[in-house]
């Protein structure tokens, strides 16, 4: 049978030679190694080089290679292969091989000469060829200052750039140059031989798009760089014809340089949930199969991507958005799980009315099932469910799907009531005391605090002999009680927790001008005394709030 996929482990000069034309599509991200990774890569060379003691004369007695990782390929036959991984790698051992062709002697630098360019013929007028092409805004400048022979000496800090990758190009060329002047002549030659002759990389070669799918789902690489949103860009731009694919390019870029890499990544998980409107199969390619089925190209990105793109921001950075929606939106970001952020931006998308109810909806339904700890599976096919009743009912969507059973609020009204401390998972616990806090305080949006804990009022372990001893008999039926606890802005202190209640209050739960950040930590500062009477009148406050704020 036919193999459409090839992995070799391949020395440098291998890589770097005529087998090869590497051509990174312009659909790729930038280039974005900064000086730390190029000098991890060559500190890891020069360790190498000193571990086994490697001389020049001694290179061809090491007894095991330097592995590089891996690069991915589209290639087939002919030498063209396009960098579908290993873009920052193959950019960077270039910028060095540069540096040290710049300072070796001139039958060593042409040498690495021909690990950087294909020599053409005068005589056939075949022009000479640079073996590594970057995409088209950065190709020309890497072209001049790193491929051309004595190019990288013309680089200097006050070198213009017109993208960043250029920078990061010229910087890392700079730090290279500053590094290599600093070693011996003898090490620099050693390293240029270990470079090319002990270096080695599993070049992974597939001859097609689909293949390729199928090398991202399975190759497991710590070095991999792709993305699920890489492999998809690739398929978008080749949608759109040529003439208009930098400007989408661009748009895309311009999202993915926004949110971040992996910000960007997550956008595209909810993206699939939106279209798809069903839990993941877990094969990549199949999933992509079925989401060009309905959108592709020019579409996907002026009518999916832009616009989900600026909710996803709106949804996770409300704070700089400054939304009316602000309260609940910091709430539903303090829920455990991000399943909810699907079903939020495609209603904003498509459906729009009453936004605010329905985000104060979509909270309650989140909120109710982490206290409940509905399991992912779960939440999948409830959100999908949701997203399929909105899409078939966009002009009169009635929230239907939205509504808890009388079960789940039977079940949730008996977590409140339990002990909500050792039960339930730190994240939930925290969520609803600032739920409630934000009940109580009647407006405030935002906790911009590093630290928010979670502390009894009631020790868990008090002195015996101690006023908490004397007030509870039965410690146990009301230390982790809802009542019994309170929030702080700062980190909890063993010694300050077994506190008599108005030392407790005065040095541990209030700053030192009297007040207390929480409106919930207020409350307790303000009693006289605490007592069983105290805590459970406060258990039935807050528990009541939360039945009438949730319908319960």
């Amino acid at each position: 049978m036919h193999s459409t996929l090839t992995a070799q482990e391949t020395p440098l000069h291998k890589v770097f030679s005529d087998d090869y034309l590497f051509i990174v599509p312009s659909v790729q991200r930038p280039y974005s190694w900064t000086t730390e990774q190029a000098g991890e890569l060559l500190d890891d060379l020069l360790d190498f080089i000193e571990h086994h003691q490697i001389t020049e004369r001694s290179v061809e007695q090491v007894p095991e290679p330097y592995f590089l990782g891996s690069i991915v390929l589209v290639k087939g036959e002919k030498p063209e292969a396009e960098v579908l991984d290993g873009q920052q790698r193959l950019t960077t051992l270039t910028i060095l091989l540069s540096a040290l062709r710049s300072y070796l002697p001139e039958e060593y630098a042409d040498e690495i000469d021909e690990l950087v360019v294909q020599r053409g013929s005068r005589i056939r007028k075949i022009e000479d060829t640079y073996r590594l092409r970057l995409r088209k805004k950065d190709n020309d400048f890497f072209k001049k200052y790193i491929q051309e022979r004595g190019g990288i000496r013309k680089l200097s800090k006050s070198t213009p750039v017109k993208t960043d990758s250029q920078g990061l190009i010229r910087d890392n060329s700079l730090y290279y140059l500053d590094r290599l002047n600093d070693l011996d002549p003898s090490t620099m030659t050693t390293l240029s031989s270990v470079v090319a002759t002990l270096c080695y990389i599993v070049v992974v070669s597939t001859p097609n798009f689909d293949s390729a799918f199928r090398i991202f789902t399975v190759l497991n690489d710590r070095g991999l760089d792709l993305m699920a949103s890489d492999i998809f860009k690739a398929r978008v731009i080749g949608e759109i014809p040529e003439s208009e694919q930098e400007s989408y390019t661009e748009k895309w870029e311009d999202v993915e340089s926004t949110l971040g890499r992996e910000r960007f990544n997550e956008l595209f998980s909810h993206i699939r949930m939106i279209i798809q409107k069903r839990k993941g199969l877990g094969n990549l390619k199949d999933e992509y199969d079925d989401i060009f089925n309905r959108v592709s190209g020019k579409a996907f990105v002026d009518e999916v991507l832009l616009p989900y793109s600026d909710l996803y921001i709106q949804l996770i950075d409300y704070k700089a958005q400054r939304l009316n929606q602000g309260r609940v939106l910091e709430m539903l970001n303090r829920i455990d799980n991000i399943d909810w952020l699907p079903v939020a931006m495609y209603y904003l998308h498509n459906c729009r009315e009453n936004a605010h109810l329905f985000l104060r909806k979509l909270e309650r339904f989140a909120a109710v099932h982490m206290i409940l700890r509905k399991n992912f599976n779960w939440r999948q096919s409830k959100y999908s469910g949701i997203l399929r009743d909105m899409e078939e009912n966009k002009a009169d969507f009635s929230m239907e799907s939205l509504e808890i059973t009388p079960q789940e609020k039977r079940e949730v009204q008996e977590a409140l009531m339990d002990d909500v401390y050792t039960k339930w998972k730190d994240s939930a616990k925290r969520y609803v005391l600032l739920k409630l806090d934000g009940l109580l305080s009647e407006g405030q949006p935002y906790y911009d605090h590093d630290t928010i804990t979670v502390e009894h009022v009631l020790p868990q372990n008090p002195t015996e002999n101690s006023i908490w001893c004397r007030n509870f008999q039965d410690i146990e039926r009301y230390v982790h009680k809802l009542g019994n606890l309170v929030l702080l802005t700062r980190k909890k202190n063993s010694q300050a927790r077994n506190f008599e209640f108005k030392k407790k209050k005065e040095s541990y739960f209030q700053s030192r001008n009297g007040v207390s950040t929480f409106a919930l930590t207020s409350q307790v500062i303000n009693e006289q005394e605490w007592t069983p009477n105290v805590l459970e009148r406060r258990q039935n406050m807050l528990v009541r709030m939360l039945v009438d704020e949730w319908d319960l």
